[in-house]
């Protein structure tokens, strides 16, 4: 990393997306303009002059390479600049010359929708780790004895983890549909 880029690290829910695009439009005010982004939520900056960009964020899960591209050049077409992705989170910008701040979703069912593609992800793997949890952890813990003290060990640490992960699924979910819910009865 040379003098002109620098990385920060900061933590955003899916749900706060207009929150962290705010946060990316300040470091752009700054002279901090976004280059790329990177799990786990690793922003990486190049060094310039302060300009007001806008900064807008899709969740789109694209695993086609013509999809992608057909995808991007919609967005490129209207006057964004793809700076990148982050676990199917798309980054754009566009400079902002009047300090109207351009918007990528122009009606509130295409906002709505993009926060039910990531509800529907979320859902899924909310699903997929209670069936997990359900399936794979053994009802009786088991004996303790030679070898299988290891695997209580790593049983003990899967239920620990499925005790935090669960909950942490099930409060995005509730958020994400708080969110559809505000978007669906906010004024026009």
């Amino acid at each position: 990393m040379d003098a002109l880029t620098i990385k920060r690290t900061k933590w955003f829910w899916p749900w706060q997306d207009e929150k962290e695009e705010t946060w990316l439009e300040e470091m752009s005010s700054e002279g901090l303009h976004l280059n790329s982004v990177h799990l786990p939520c690793i922003y990486t900056f190049e060094r310039g002059e302060p300009r007001r960009y806008t900064y807008r964020l899709d969740y789109m899960p694209l695993n086609r390479a013509d999809k992608i591209q057909e995808y991007q050049q919609i967005f490129t077409d209207a006057g964004w600049q793809y700076i990148g992705e982050m676990s199917n989170w798309r980054y754009w910008r566009t400079f902002n010359s009047n300090n109207n701040a351009s918007e990528i979703f122009t009606d509130r069912e295409s906002k709505i929708r993009k926060y039910q593609r990531l509800l529907g992800y979320m859902a899924f793997f909310l699903f997929f780790l209670v069936f997990i949890a359900f399936r794979v952890f053994p009802k009786q813990p088991l004996s303790s004895s030679g070898t299988l003290e290891i695997v209580n060990a790593f049983y003990l640490f899967a239920k620990l983890c499925y005790m935090i992960l669960i909950p942490i699924y099930v409060v995005v979910v509730i958020q994400l549909l708080r969110r559809i819910n505000q978007l669906r009865h906010a004024k026009l």
